[in-house]
């Protein structure tokens, strides 16, 4: 997955993925498990305001869980008085939506003029054959010819041009 690929998979912007990693010391491994974490510690820090090194110990704790069906606490201060819960089913569903955004949308397109099939591999050209064929055309011929290496097909050009030059120099 590329890197802006990686970060609309994380639900932030790329400078973002790239500046928090180099805070954190971090690498960034482009992965579907590695954007799951790095989309928990963006939204630990823009929505809820927790610290980047919070955030990041937070994120690690709560996906270190699994699918939990019950909300995980995030953080929490030493009494236990007030936590952050974080529901990871939901988050899961967040993610994956981003996730799928990433991969269908933001694919890179690739360069260059798209392929075309061949003359009697696509559909339009089968068709095409098929209509030579009714109408009587003997593709036998052709076929034999595009079977053999292009050495030999010049080889069999050569042949008929000197046959075709014979033919001219008897009629004179």
């Amino acid at each position: 997955m590329t890197s802006h690929q990686f970060a609309i998979a994380a639900g932030a912007e790329t400078k973002w993925v790239l500046n928090s990693s180099a805070l954190l010391r971090r690498r960034v491994r482009h992965t579907a498990a590695d954007a799951r974490w790095w989309g928990l510690l963006r939204l630990l820090t823009e929505s809820l305001g927790l610290p980047l090194q919070a955030a990041a110990d937070a994120a690690t704790r709560c996906l270190r869980n699994g699918a939990s069906a019950t909300p995980i606490s995030a953080i929490s201060d030493p009494s236990g008085a007030a936590s952050v819960l974080v529901d990871l089913r939901r988050y899961q569903s967040t993610f994956l939506g981003n996730f799928s955004r990433a991969l269908v949308l933001e694919t890179p397109k690739r360069r260059g003029r798209p392929s075309r099939p061949l003359a009697g591999g696509g559909a339009r050209g089968s068709a095409v054959v098929e209509s030579a064929v009714r109408y009587g055309v003997d593709l036998s011929l052709i076929r034999a010819a595009l079977d053999r290496t292009p050495a030999q097909r010049l080889e069999m050009l050569e042949s008929n041009a000197n046959f075709v030059r014979g033919m001219r120099q008897r009629a004179k």
